[in-house]
């Protein structure tokens, strides 16, 4: 699977590449990304810092190829697995002055890349916080990562069961609608078995 994803990965980097400098321009990443996230322009571009790890204002194709892994992380709901096998390597793209430590700002990109809701990074990142110096070191982002990814889960299935009631008893009040209307004939639209 991996050699799957990384032959893909090089594929889409080389059709991206127009200019073959073995790089993409932040315009280039850009459309990329535009078309497989729904992160916004300005996301978007922060990200792009993110994985712009030597500063050279363009992505090579290992910073691609990260980005290409959560992607098919993402999309195969293996975040979690993938955060812990890769999290000194997710850490010190996050820590962009290499203080060795993160503050919640540092984090929020990571939670754009997973589609994390800001109250549960912040009010995760609290809990984790253990020092109380607003920072996060490798320890504590290994299990605040993990307990993020748990809470965005379980906000996510809420709202998915939430929407589903609403569905559901929306459907039920049709039905009700139908059999108080329902004369003996379906001449109302209603056909009831």
């Amino acid at each position: 699977s991996s050699g799957i994803n990384a032959e893909y990965g090089h594929t889409y980097f080389t059709l991206l590449d127009i200019h073959g400098l073995g790089a993409l321009n932040d315009v280039q990443f850009y459309v990329f990304m535009r078309k497989a996230t729904d992160l916004n322009r300005k996301e978007i571009y922060r990200v792009f810092d993110m994985l712009d790890v030597d500063g050279s204002s363009s992505i090579e194709y290992n910073e691609f190829y990260l980005m290409v892994c959560i992607l098919v992380s993402i999309q195969d709901h293996e975040e979690k697995k993938f955060i812990y096998h890769h999290s000194r390597t997710v850490f010190d793209l996050m820590d962009k002055d290499g203080s060795a430590t993160i503050d919640v700002e540092e984090f929020e990109i990571f939670g754009l890349l997973f589609n994390l809701g800001l109250k549960a990074i912040r009010d995760i990142f609290n809990d984790f916080d253990v020092s109380g110096d607003q920072q996060l070191d490798y320890g504590e982002f290994k299990l605040f990562a993990m307990a993020c990814i748990d809470r965005g889960k379980t906000l996510s299935k809420k709202e998915k069961d939430q929407a589903a009631a609403a569905a559901a008893r929306a459907e039920l009040q049709k039905i009700e609608k139908c059999a108080s209307d329902y004369s003996g004939s379906s001449q109302n639209g209603c056909v009831l078995m």
